[in-house]
């Protein structure tokens, strides 16, 4: 019998059973220019994907792909919220004639001045003002930097200070002595952080802030939006798919809420990694 039936086999190969063939990976359709978009230099959003995307295929419920702009500007909506919550820059700025005014105490105390973007990458000049007369320059290797605190000093060292003004011997001793001066310095810098410079709990944060704003579109395609459950039946043969999704909530709400608990725990820390207290005595 059995030799019966593998010879049938072979006269008759279409009676054999095919191997199933493996499901190909889901791959998003790459665009260049999307990527070219992202606001933090180097980044790709599949690191975004690789983050938090791994086993789930973006598509909408009619088997379309999702586009890389939308994951982009969800990134790119996240850098802006991370810098708005923790009062920091992460893409880079280049800041030129930020306006600090002087105050005669702080030239005895190496000239502290908080800058207002942070982390600083570099300080290219610091100038004083009278008015809108430049009087002085600072010498690049007399500047002291804070980089990660946003904060720079004053200590001499060799040289001095290029002076500007010809009449400086008249206004420099009403500048020194004054305790007040608007508007008085200005610091042009570079301020922002390197993809490498990024700590990683960071980046977790950016990941998770832009993977909820995209989990809550995928969550309405699983078998469209609003659709708890869906049935067909053809010829006595029945097929039916629930989901976890409903009218008020989302297929992918647990996975979104576990994103946000995930973020207020990263909040925390990071706020704490960036703290500065800025005082004002009135």
């Amino acid at each position: 019998m059995r030799k019966y039936i593998e010879g049938c086999m072979i006269e008759n190969p279409s009676s054999a059973l095919e191997p199933e063939k493996p499901k190909e990976p889901f791959v998003l359709p790459p665009d260049e220019e999307a990527e070219k978009q992202i606001v933090i230099q180097d980044m790709r959003t599949d690191e975004l994907l690789d983050a938090c995307f791994i086993g789930i295929d973006l598509v909408t419920y009619d088997g379309k792909p999702f586009s890389r702009t939308m994951l982009v500007q969800s990134i790119n909506s996240a850098v802006d919220a991370a810098e708005q919550m923790f009062d920091i820059s992460i893409r880079t700025r280049v800041v030129e004639d930020e306006i600090h005014d002087y105050e005669g105490e702080s030239m005895w105390n190496f000239q502290y001045t908080p800058l207002y973007h942070r982390p600083i990458q570099e300080i290219s000049k610091m100038e004083y003002f009278i008015g809108n007369r430049k009087i002085l320059s600072v010498p690049e290797d007399w500047i002291q930097v804070d980089k990660r605190m946003g904060e720079i000093t004053i200590f001499p060292t060799s040289g001095s200070m290029q002076l500007i003004s010809p009449d400086i011997g008249t206004v420099l001793p009403f500048f020194v002595y004054r305790n007040y001066m608007p508007m008085g310095i200005k610091v042009s810098y570079v301020a922002g952080m390197k993809k490498e410079q990024i700590p990683k709990n960071l980046l977790d944060w950016i990941y998770k802030k832009a993977a909820i704003s995209i989990f809550e579109v995928w969550g309405d395609q699983i078998i469209g939006a609003g659709i708890a459950s869906s049935s067909i039946s053809i010829d006595g043969l029945s097929q039916s798919i629930g989901t976890t999704q409903s009218a008020m909530y989302g297929g992918a709400s647990a996975r979104i809420l576990e994103y946000r608990k995930d973020l207020d725990e990263l909040t925390t820390i990071i706020r704490k990694h960036f703290a500065r207290f800025d005082a004002v005595v009135l």
